[in-house]
């Protein structure tokens, strides 16, 4: 066998080994799971209310004081918080692209729903009014487009696409109201859709032993920094090492002094049912 017939065969298997190499597909699932609760660890402060007024549709959409979002915590459902961004923040590989659905804010009794949300860059997103007055919505993005603008009658939606949309990865955007300066929103942009929002009593299908907590799901395996954010709080994050089928708990804690991420639990889900265990 010649010299070159050598090589030639070198590099044949060469790039053989090479294709066979198990890669992260774009927009890869999977099938594990982190889940778990965000809480307050020890007497946490007091739950401020908001100070709507010089609007006479506002102040009538409220028969009773609203607290500030940013400082609920549910003393009576184990300190739990909600309101939280909950994401992976490092370790998922390969592209995904924005999903077909926009993501949707609506302005409604003077207040922004949902109040903490998330999307994937590219993503449309509708900003609607549901209100019979004026709204202002004003975006305070440092790596998207800033946009300003009015939506001065019931039923009005902007549509947010292309350039217009936010296309770049950011912690947090934060969007407010310049005429009820008691309205904001909080946006987080990333470039996957493994997030969450830990539960709060608006979302929580009238269980209160869900506020607070959070689940992300369709994971490829894998090792992955599992991180949060709060308007008020901060931040946490904790390493989580899962495997395809896995579901793994974690509680992030804040407190007054410091803030605590404790280890990640393994939560062993049987699928054998009485009978099979006959």
């Amino acid at each position: 066998m010649t010299r070159k017939c050598i090589l030639l065969g070198l590099s044949a298997g060469l790039i053989l080994s090479v294709a066979v190499l198990p890669v992260q597909a774009d927009n890869e699932k999977g099938s594990a799971v982190i889940k778990g609760r965000v809480v307050f660890e020890g007497d946490p402060p007091p739950t401020r209310p908001l100070s709507i007024g010089g609007d006479q549709h506002c102040v009538a959409s409220h028969s009773k004081p609203q607290p500030d979002q940013g400082t609920i915590v549910y003393k009576n459902n184990d300190n739990a918080i909600p309101y939280t961004f909950v994401y992976i923040k490092s370790g998922v590989k390969g592209k995904y692209d924005p999903p077909k659905e926009p993501v949707v804010l609506d302005q409604k009794d003077c207040m922004y729903h949902p109040h903490v949300w998330g999307m994937v860059a590219g993503q449309e997103i509708h900003i609607r009014n549901s209100d019979p007055t004026n709204h202002n919505v004003n975006s305070q993005a440092q790596k998207n487009p800033r946009f300003n603008f009015a939506q001065a009658q019931k039923g009005m939606v902007k549509e947010l696409k292309g350039r217009e949309t936010f296309n770049r990865e950011e912690i947090m955007i934060k969007l407010k109201c310049d005429v009820h300066q008691w309205m904001a929103s909080y946006c987080g942009v990333l470039t996957h859709p493994f997030f969450s929002v830990s539960k709060s009593h608006e979302d929580d299908g009238g269980d209160a032993s869900k506020r607070g907590t959070f689940e992300i799901k369709n994971l490829p395996s894998g090792e992955y920094e599992v991180a949060t954010w709060h308007p008020t709080f901060g931040e946490l994050s904790e390493k989580v090492t899962i495997a395809d089928g896995e579901t793994k708990e974690v509680t992030f804690k804040y407190n007054a002094k410091k803030a605590e991420a404790p280890q990640a639990r393994e939560v062993i889900l049987s699928t054998e049912t009485d009978d099979s265990k006959k």
